[in-house]
């Protein structure tokens, strides 16, 4: 037969769907030495950190609060990031971590024999013959191991992880280390086959450097904390680091001083960030890092699938976590600083525990919506990216910028749908001078109908010779929430 290809070519493909740009992860920083350096690690669930960290670390705890989300919550966090930063002065060690041991007995051990080769601070070494027939625990076979591999290494049994870590007894940026090679090595898991990991030294960390390294690493987070309590300058410096961001992550700050507690001091660390500086997207926490996870916990829990599924930080409960606040005249002096707090409410026989106030510094002013910009903006990238690799293309005129117009709408549906943006927003008069100059017509009754408005203007011939669109602006009205409410209770006899 003759194909019938010949006369009738078909060509499958597909045109994806735009998906979701940007997931609300957070990240911790820990200055745990078994966080490896310069890069993030993705954890699922609280039992997989306790698989790395142990359930008696901090991490854990965290984790815990973290994969809980809020109270109620319709869905929650799926990963967890964790980076090194490395707080010890001496700085970090290189390490080379072996696969897993787990569920082998010791005496799989005594049968391994031979020779370790690897280079350690740049140096090679060999081992002497191993021979570890007499051992009977793990503490005991890492003792063996480094005595047969010298003086430059340490090495110790994690028994949490079920792994032996060589580690450089040199710390800083020249502690370097490699995998291992030899007739011992496969068998000790040592090799990157068996499944062995690496960590390299490095100086005490630098919170710009740090964060640069880390976000280059892994972008798709949105708030971060640390889990450590940072000297006041690393404080302001991890501020710094997020103001410089274009409103794209958020510091989650924490103080568990009483500074906080004294109304309107100039000596807390939140007037320092927020009023001396005018440092932006900075949430102040009072209290320790459990009390900053939650803000990293309700951002991982807002449902941006959910219709009406957009809800405060304020008022947001978070089982296990005790009120850390319990008394109306300090919550009223850690208001007064900008600090938000987990609280216990009451009146009557009516008892809450919930998060208050949610205040971020900056423009936007609340987590939830500094929170609905970021998934905004990252999904209007998101369907650009799209549109422009799916072979279309968008000519300098009205055609192609009602085409363009038409790219923003599933972006715009969704933040409806979810609550990112409203409609029946009544402007002010300055409001709408603004927006109507900006764009040069009337579109604040456009924005009270729709809820948006893409603003295309119109381009030189200069930006068509160099195929660049410029000036357009994605207006939308955010519509806030209501936190407060002032009510008169009139009796009419």
């Amino acid at each position: 037969m003759i194909p019938l290809q010949r006369d009738f070519s078909i060509t499958p493909g597909v045109i994806s769907a735009a998906g979701t740009a940007l997931d609300m992860t957070g990240l911790l920083l820990t200055g745990n030495d078994l966080a490896p350096t310069g890069s993030v690690q993705a954890f699922s669930t609280q039992a997989a950190v306790g698989d790395y960290f142990g359930a008696a670390s901090d991490e854990y705890t965290a984790a815990g609060l973290y994969f809980n989300g809020y109270d109620n919550a319709t869905t929650r966090a799926s990963t967890l990031l964790i980076g090194r930063f490395v707080t010890d002065e001496a700085g970090a060690s290189a390490w080379l971590v072996s696969g897993s041991f787990k569920g082998q007995p010791v005496t799989a051990l005594q049968a391994v024999s031979g020779k370790l080769k690897l280079t350690v601070d740049g140096q090679s070494v060999t081992s002497s013959d191993i021979n570890l027939s007499a051992v009977t625990s793990y503490d005991a076979a890492a003792a063996a191991l480094e005595t047969a591999i010298g003086n430059k290494v340490s090495v110790k049994w994690l028994s949490v992880q079920q792994r032996f870590r060589v580690s450089s007894v040199k710390a800083g940026a020249d502690s370097t280390i490699t995998f291992a090679s030899g007739s011992a090595a496969a068998a000790l898991k040592l090799t990157a086959d068996s499944g062995a990991a690496l960590s390299q030294g490095a100086a005490p960390s630098v919170v710009a450097e740090t964060m640069d390294t880390l976000t280059r690493a892994h972008q798709n987070w949105v708030l971060f904390t640390t889990l450590f309590a940072p000297t006041t300058a690393q404080s302001l410096a991890f501020a710094a680091w997020a103001t410089q961001q274009n409103y794209r992550f958020g510091y989650i700050a924490w103080d568990n001083t009483s500074a906080g507690t004294i109304a309107n001091n100039p000596d807390c660390l939140a007037h320092q960030i927020m009023t001396v500086n005018g440092y932006q997207n900075v949430a102040m926490m009072y209290g320790d890092y459990r009390y900053a996870m939650t803000a990293l916990a309700y951002a991982g829990s807002l449902n941006f699938d959910a219709t009406h599924g957009r809800v405060s930080y304020k008022f947001r409960a978070f089982s296990g976590l005790p009120a850390n606040v319990t008394d109306g005249t300090i919550a009223d002096a850690l208001a007064s600083n900008g600090y938000t707090y987990y609280g216990r409410f009451g009146a009557n026989n009516i008892v809450y525990h919930y998060a208050s106030d949610g205040a971020i510094s900056g423009a936007f002013k609340w987590l939830d919506t500094f929170l609905c910009q970021v998934w905004i903006n990252a999904n209007l990238l998101g369907a650009f990216a799209t549109v422009f690799t799916q072979n279309q293309s968008f000519p300098f005129n009205e055609k192609g910028y009602t085409a363009l117009r038409a790219c923003v709408i599933d972006v715009a549906q969704k933040a409806l749908n979810f609550g990112a943006i409203r409609t029946g927003i009544t402007l002010d008069a300055s409001q709408s001078q603004q927006v109507n100059n900006a764009v040069g017509k009337e579109i604040s009754n456009t924005l009270y109908a729709e809820g948006w408005y893409l603003a295309i203007p119109p381009q030189s011939a200069t930006n068509r010779t160099e195929r660049k669109l410029t000036g357009a602006v994605f207006f939308y009205t955010d519509g806030s929430l209501i936190q407060h409410i002032r009510l008169a209770s009139l009796d009419v006899m």
